[in-house]
């Protein structure tokens, strides 16, 4: 029974990984290219959807690790020691700032359509900057941890924290803490507030017509988006709290199977941003048809100074 869950789970794995990992890589690419463009970069949330995007195109490059590793079991971290500590320090922050990255998002349009001019202020691009730069510390220093615990040897664990000390496992709880049970709560919270705060407020007609838009859709994109990661995350959350949590819990190879099907679908969350803006916003759709437009015209115009070129240099050699 275990040895047949394990030849699906790895068929599922090199099944599905690779679709993950190009539109992942792609997408968050575009991602980052289309929120810099100048009717998207001058909003408060938009810098936040591009730290995401940041954040999930690396997240997406570990997608390689683990498909390597899952799918075909050539495994990176045994390679050393030191790649071990940092393959894991790595992919441990990657995971754990996404989460945070999308809960700064929802507290700036909470912020954003508040009735309160105190609060509104802190929607601003500079804010926006400095919460993005200490998020980033912050998780770097939680994690440190983590280049010390994580041991590479030969007795079959391979890269993984042998010692259950009271004293080892405290920074494994806060970060399982951190990173499963707060970021769908503060998501679900601020949500909630901010669909409170418009259906009372008019505050976005203050502005100008076309930022009042573009705010508008930035809103609906958090809300898809804040969807779209509790439903393919809070399944992969659980089984990590009931693998973390001291208890007389004893994971069967059923668990594991459970467990490996739930990553997929936290790889998934990482690359699915692209589409769910497509869906959501037509301030994202117009400037991905302005840079699509643009690419064209200048892989046409490059053409026609190439054949240009070409026919410049064949009347040359006619006329020697």
């Amino acid at each position: 029974m275990s040895q047949s869950l394990v030849e699906i789970s790895t068929k599922l794995t090199q099944t599905i990984l690779p679709f993950i990992l190009v539109t992942g890589v792609v997408g968050n690419s575009l991602n980052i290219i289309i929120l810099n463009r100048p009717n998207l970069r001058n909003h408060a949330c938009s810098k936040y959807f591009l730290a995401l995007a940041s954040n999930n195109l690396i997240h997406s490059l570990f997608i390689i690790y683990y498909l390597l590793s899952n799918g075909f079991n050539i495994d990176g971290e045994l390679v050393s020691n030191g790649l071990c500590k940092t393959l894991q320090y790595i992919g441990n922050v990657c995971a754990f700032l996404s989460p945070y990255f999308i809960i700064l998002a929802s507290i700036d349009r909470f912020c954003a359509s508040s009735s309160n001019a105190t609060l509104r202020r802190f929607s601003n691009l500079v804010v926006a900057k400095y919460l993005i730069l200490i998020v980033v510390i912050c998780s770097l220093l939680l994690h440190i941890s983590n280049l010390v615990l994580y041991e590479l040897q030969n007795d079959g664990y391979g890269c993984a924290i042998r010692s259950k000390t009271i004293i080892n496992q405290i920074p494994l709880l806060i970060q399982a803490f951190l990173f499963a049970a707060v970021p769908p709560v503060l998501m679900l919270m601020f949500g909630f507030l901010t669909v409170y705060n418009i259906t009372r407020t008019r505050v976005l007609q203050q502005v100008t017509r076309s930022y009042r838009r573009t705010e508008g859709q930035l809103i609906r994109m958090l809300f898809l988006q804040v969807v779209i990661y509790i439903l393919l995350n809070i399944p992969l959350c659980v089984l990590y709290l009931m693998l973390t949590i001291p208890s007389n819990f004893i994971p069967t190879s059923q668990f594991f199977f459970g467990f490996s099907i739930t990553e997929i679908f936290f790889y998934l969350s990482s690359s699915t941003p692209f589409f769910l803006y497509i869906l959501s916003a037509r301030v994202y759709r117009e400037e991905l048809i302005h840079l699509v437009s643009k690419i064209c015209h200048l892989r046409q115009r490059a053409q026609v100074q190439s054949m240009s070129m070409t026919n410049q240099l064949n009347r040359t050699i006619a006329r020697n």
